[in-house]
């Protein structure tokens, strides 16, 4: 299971390259969730991912004794909610706790997404890198955007999870639900190449049961690390200005198997969703693009969107 303090670290990557959040935003986010993962994990003994809608109550009700400043307080029920919205968008957690709390109006974001022409043109970035950490990278973007796999589910992956003779993943998500997901030719080729230099990333004479291992203490490659990756070949690209985060290349996998005529129900077993409603916002990005696209057309100043 993700660890709260790990889950805190996704939740600030999400803010620095979705929402472009100031540093400022980023510290007082951290601040307030911090304090809200302390606060239940000492009065219940359990993961943040275990609490209910009371336990987020006892901790407001906390606040509120602690201090009559009305705007730290709404501004700490915010951080939370936000939080919660995330863990429960990215499929984390199957109901969110928070919903049912009354707090300031926060409007859906809808998720940043990639072009196909900026994904070819990581990959190619990726090729003009050193040896065998281009190859390791390639093997890691291109199963991502193939498979749509959460950044955790990708780098954490155990050894024996990968078919190579059917092209599927064998995935132990959340909550202990199990899927398989297959991928195409270009992440098997990916993978193939990637495990002639595997042993490079081993510690000596010490194996590993992870397909990525590292010498860190989880054992395997962290998202963070992953993400600095990513992060420093977008760098490079004509797109620099874009903060590029492994979740996007989530988001785009699936606003691109949408694009190309997915079944939304199979996206969502795909997703490892258990509600559809959290993959339902990935329409709203194709029915976006589809009307920028038809106002193209000779006529359209007589079409009605």
């Amino acid at each position: 299971m993700i660890k709260d303090f790990d889950l805190l670290l996704l939740f600030e990557e999400m803010l620095l390259s979705e929402k472009l959040s100031s540093k400022n935003t980023i510290r007082a986010y951290k601040s307030d969730i911090k304090s809200y993962i302390l606060f239940i994990n000492k009065n219940y003994n359990f993961s943040i991912l275990k609490v209910k809608t009371k336990h987020i109550s006892s901790w407001l009700i906390s606040l509120s004794d602690k201090s009559s400043n009305k705007n730290s307080y709404l501004r700490k029920l915010s951080s939370v909610k936000e939080f919660y919205r995330f863990l429960h968008a990215d499929g984390l957690i199957d109901i969110d706790p928070s919903k049912e709390i009354e707090g300031p109006k926060k409007i859906n974001n809808i998720p940043k997404v990639l072009s196909i022409k900026q994904i070819e043109e990581i990959l190619e970035n990726i090729k003009l890198m050193s040896e065998p950490n281009s190859i390791r990278l390639m093997a890691l973007v291109e199963l991502m955007y193939s498979t749509g796999m959460r950044v955790e589910e990708l780098v954490s992956m155990p050894l024996n999870a990968i078919n190579f003779n059917n092209n599927s993943i064998f995935i132990y998500g959340k909550g202990g639900r199990e899927r398989i997901v297959p991928f195409g030719e270009n992440a098997l080729n990916a993978l193939k190449k990637y495990m002639s230099v595997r042993p490079l990333f081993l510690n000596k004479k010490q194996n590993s049961n992870y397909m990525f291992p590292s010498s860190g203490k989880n054992g395997y490659l962290t998202s963070r690390r992953f993400s600095q990756l990513l992060k420093d070949i977008v760098a490079k690209s004509s797109f620099a200005h874009l903060s590029v985060s492994p979740h996007i290349l989530r988001h785009t996998f699936a606003t691109h198997m949408l694009s190309g005529g997915a079944d939304l129900r199979v996206l969502q077993e795909i997703l490892g969703h258990a509600d559809i409603s959290t993959v339902q916002i990935y329409t709203h990005i194709v029915d976006d693009r589809k009307k920028i696209a038809l106002k193209s057309h000779p006529m359209e100043n007589n079409m009605k969107f």
